[in-house]
């Protein structure tokens, strides 16, 4: 097992993923957005998002993710590790505050809106626009995800959310 997959799973069992999981596609969605928003935070695990059907997604990510499964049936070397304090302390930051899933919204959901909302304010191309507000976000996040549509509600409390962290100020929290 390398030293990335170490720390990937390690990253996983802090936020409470197991190997099971990583063989449903909701859990796999739900990992993906979880990293997503872990990095903004300063823990760098290496993975690039690109726009994808359900938000940011890292193609190299979901490869991990199976080859940990696989890898993870054979080699307990991860035992021998535990994430540093810092790492620690900067999940417990996004567990308790952007990663609480109001209860009018499955949990998949959720962090779908609430990575997508930060995605496209941050990384999406704007057309030369600078620091495009809520109202624009939510109207370019309608138009690849009319499921949101009538969620302005929700999509308000993930914007505040991201807002009080310093997510919507600033791109990342390094």
């Amino acid at each position: 097992m390398n030293k990335n997959q170490i720390l990937l799973k390690l990253v996983l069992d802090e936020m409470g993923f197991d190997s099971a999981d990583m063989g449903v596609f909701l859990k796999r969605k739900i990992l993906q957005k979880k990293t997503y928003l872990l990095q903004l935070t300063g823990v760098d695990l290496g993975y690039r998002y690109n726009w994808y059907i359900y938000g940011p997604y890292c193609p190299a990510l979901a490869n991990d993710v199976f080859a940990l499964r696989e890898e993870i049936k054979y080699d307990d070397e991860f035992n021998d590790y535990e994430l540093n304090p810092k790492t620690k302390e900067q999940l417990r930051v996004l567990l308790d505050t952007i990663l609480v899933i109001p209860p009018e919204i499955e949990e998949h959901e959720w962090f779908e809106l609430i990575a997508s909302l930060h995605y496209l304010k941050h990384i999406a191309y704007w057309g030369g626009k600078d620091n495009p507000g809520f109202g624009e976000v939510f109207e370019k996040l309608i138009e690849s995800k009319p499921h949101f549509k009538g969620k302005n509600r929700l999509a308000e409390t993930a914007w505040k959310g991201l807002d009080r962290v310093g997510l919507i100020e600033n791109k990342t929290l390094q």
